[in-house]
């Protein structure tokens, strides 16, 4: 509700509009409101002049000594003056962390968390997915049943090299295709 009463009064076109305050509406300028000044600079990543501008001037520590307000009037200016839309803005959805989503994050660290909910989503959307899922340990394959017969067979005959890798390692085929 905080962001989209903050988005609302940003794109009022209005620069003179006060910011809004009062009952049933939250409260952006308190110290725990979501709105944060380094909220309100990345709203603004993909808008490259704007962008340029807020990278020269607020680039440093000085933007958290800002007084709130002040701030948001600001870049209620800006929005103004570089004639900035609503749908020029970026939406990235909150997604709930699950337990692919766990193991991808401690097998590739160096990834942010968009990219691994986006990896995620990829891998959930392949055909060999569950090979995927058992290479991380996330589902166990079905024991194959063994019986006595084949025991006695297979301990005489040596097995092969694929043999021996499928039954010791986890293994996943990868598909390289050429362009």
């Amino acid at each position: 509700m905080p962001f989209k009463t903050f988005n609302n009064w940003l794109f009022d076109g209005n620069f003179k509009s006060r910011i809004p305050t009062g009952e049933g509406v939250p409260d952006l300028l308190k110290y725990n409101s979501p709105i944060t000044n380094q909220y309100m600079i990345t709203m603004f990543i993909n808008q490259g002049k704007l962008n340029h501008f807020l990278n020269e001037y607020f680039n440093n520590m000085g933007l958290y000594y800002l007084e709130k307000e002040e701030f948001m009037r600001f870049m209620k200016k800006c929005v103004v003056d570089f004639k900035i839309q609503r749908k020029n803005i970026p939406y990235i959805p909150i997604q709930r962390n699950g337990k692919l989503f766990d193991a991808l994050r401690k097998k590739i660290s160096i990834l942010k968390s968009h990219d691994v909910n986006l990896l995620a989503e990829i891998v959930d959307k392949l055909e060999n997915k569950d090979q995927i899922y058992y290479s991380l340990g996330l589902e166990k394959m079905e024991p194959v049943k063994k019986i006595k017969g084949i025991k006695k067979i297979t301990k005489k005959e040596k097995p092969t090299v694929k043999e021996f890798i499928e039954s010791s390692f986890k293994v996943m085929e990868l598909n390289n295709k050429k362009n």
